[in-house]
């Protein structure tokens, strides 16, 4: 008999997950024979205490992947032998001595020793070789000098198994054979990618019929599961259905899941966003660029916008070409934009916010790879789906949600826009001109709004421009395009001291940049002053307000008045079934979400203007 010794040079990796029943017993069964050894698994306080104290190591792990366990077991110790078993595992006498033999041999390369099990299902014995197709084998391994990684790319012995066997005490109830059956599933999943990445999904499907099929009749047949009875028929099904679930969860993470792009990362050279939003909508696509390019910094990043908010892009360092269209385009037209991005070779194409318009014109769009990105609805014609699964997480957040599920992850969220000298100086001349002085504060009233259910109200804009100039020391621009001047006239006849700005967004960007504060209803322009860091101060109505504007950027020193709604929900369901016939936009008669005083209004501004 080979004695034991608390010397030998073995490394005992022991991977754990699910009950703990049996792990003390185990541990203390190989420490008689071993003295380095270490659990790898989910700790447990109390069985925990007693392994440090008996000599034994333990790391943390959630992984429910025995082979991830030993690996990453291996990867803490620098040993040439390991054993690597299972918490449920006893060794038998003439296994443990045929162990400590093989180690004092001296293979050529790395190789594998394999264990046979004998095994315990539902607590009967089996009497016939069952084993879970997708359970990796214990065994011992000799790694040599090298640090050894992956476990299932060692080559085995090519001798007979090792003598003697273990006792292999697997799951008592079919509750755990079912949990486990998922942990199955998911090394069927990844062992799929391994041995064919750019599996087609027919090929899967016919993969899952054919290995299914032929596992079952494996177990049930050739492996006499039906004569194991309960045992056997249970094993049988259920080593099936991990097969059919493993090719599932392999749609799931590789198709679905982003997992064949986050591999893939260093092969993207090209990346087209689409955003064909409103001018806030742009604001808000700008972390999503300063992160692609951040994060992959030798790719190009290529934006198609519409034409009318296209500027806000403009100096952009994260942007290498801008590529415009108009909301109305025809298929014609939409037809050269795509032909045009064939001299790109988009290799991403991602379209961040997924109308049947923007839909569409990504469908057409030549790429590798495609990201359709929905908030609420199905994301058509995608290579990933990122869906949606939480309410009142910010569109900057569920935007970079994107890069998380490619495997990316974003360093920060602010958003940004980009100014020349040239227009900075132009804002000021603009102030010198209209006779502004840099001795009172100046702010930048934006009192329209594209529908009027987002709109606070002509006249209370108007009594609160009258409120602040009463007091000389504020001095008020008015902003509204050339087609909302005749709107504004309650704001002139009330406080005719205002200036009134109708020009193009460039000088807008540079008015408020230069300004000491921004005020206006829930629309573009508040979404600028933000992404230039003046205090800003935004009424919101229907809209969740952490939905447009992210609370970890809304604080101090900008303001959101917001009230919480009892109508308000999260497809502003409530607000879209009154439809105005003259303007064909959503109304409402009440309009509670807006429900502000001017008073209150006077005040917030009055508070961030002393600061």
């Amino acid at each position: 008999m080979i004695q034991p010794s608390s010397e030998n040079h073995i490394t005992v990796i022991i991977a754990h997950r699910g009950s703990d029943r049996h792990l003390a017993d185990a541990f203390l069964d190989l420490k008689l024979w071993f003295s380095d050894i270490t659990i790898v698994g989910p700790s447990y306080a109390a069985i925990l205490e007693e392994i440090k104290t008996r000599g034994g190591n333990w790391i943390d792990s959630e992984s429910s992947g025995i082979c991830e366990l030993w690996e990453k077991g291996i990867r803490s110790k620098s040993s040439s032998w390991y054993l690597l078993l299972e918490s449920r595992e006893y060794l038998s006498t003439i296994l443990k001595e045929s162990i400590v033999e093989t180690s004092n041999s001296a293979p050529v390369r790395r190789t594998w020793f394999p264990i046979e099990r004998e095994i315990f299902l539902l607590k009967q014995r089996l009497k016939y070789p069952l084993e879970w197709t997708h359970d990796p084998r214990p065994g011992l391994l000799f790694t040599g000098t090298e640090r050894m990684i992956r476990i299932d790319q060692v080559p085995s012995s090519g001798k007979e198994l090792l003598e003697g066997k273990s006792i292999y005490f697997a799951e008592n109830t079919v509750g755990e054979v079912i949990i486990n059956t998922m942990h199955r599933a998911e090394q069927v999943a990844d062992q799929l990618y391994r041995t064919n990445p750019s599996l087609s999904p027919f090929t899967l499907v016919s993969s899952a019929l054919k290995t299914s099929l032929s596992n079952f009749v494996r177990n049930w047949i050739l492996r006499k599961g039906m004569r194991e009875g309960f045992e056997g028929w249970v094993f049988s099904m259920l080593d099936l259905m991990a097969v059919i679930l493993g090719h599932l969860r392999h749609y799931e993470k590789y198709f679905r899941g982003g997992k064949r792009i986050a591999d893939n990362l260093t092969s993207i050279h090209n990346i087209l966003v689409i955003k064909l939003g409103g001018a806030g909508d742009v604001i808000l696509v700008t972390p999503i660029l300063r992160n692609l390019k951040k994060l992959l910094p030798n790719a190009h990043i290529h934006v198609l916008v519409l034409r009318e908010v296209a500027s806000l892009l403009e100096n952009n360092p994260y942007v290498d070409s801008i590529t415009h269209m108009d909301f109305d385009s025809d298929k014609k037209t939409i037809n050269k934009i795509s032909r045009g991005f064939k001299n790109n070779t988009i290799d991403l194409a991602i379209n961040l916010q997924s109308t049947n318009f923007s839909s569409k014109v990504l469908k057409i769009i030549p790429a590798r790879w495609k990201i359709n990105r929905s908030y609420f609805y199905r994301d058509k014609s995608t290579n990933v789906l990122v869906g949606f699964t939480n309410t009142f997480r910010s569109a900057i957040e569920r935007d970079l949600d994107i890069l998380r599920s490619i495997g990316l992850k974003p360093v920060d969220k602010h958003s940004e826009v980009f100014l020349s000298t040239k227009e900075i100086d132009w804002a000021k001349n603009f102030f010198s001109s209209s006779g502004l002085s840099h001795e009172k504060k100046i702010l930048i009233v934006h009192p329209c709004s594209s529908l009027k259910i987002r709109n606070w109200g002509i006249e209370k804009f108007a009594l609160l421009c009258r409120n602040l100039i009463a007091g000389g020391d504020i001095q008020i621009i008015i902003n509204c395009s050339p087609q909302e001047t005749d709107s504004i006239s309650p704001i002139k006849t009330l406080a005719p001291e205002v200036r009134v700005f109708s020009g193009s967004l460039r000088e807008l960007l540079g008015l408020i940049n230069e300004s000491d504060l921004f005020i206006g209803n829930d629309s573009g322009p508040s979404h600028f002053s933000a992404a230039l860091n003046v205090p800003t101060i935004t009424l919101n109505g229907p809209s969740t307000s952490s939905f447009m504007r992210d609370p970890d950027l809304y604080r101090d020193p900008h303001y959101t008045f917001n009230k919480d709604v009892p109508c308000r929900d999260l497809f502003h369901s409530q607000c879209m079934t009154k439809i105005d016939p003259i303007t064909n936009h959503p109304s409402c008669d009440e309009m509670i979400c807006l429900d502000f005083s001017v008073d209150e209004v006077t005040d917030k501004v009055r508070e961030l203007i002393r600061r």
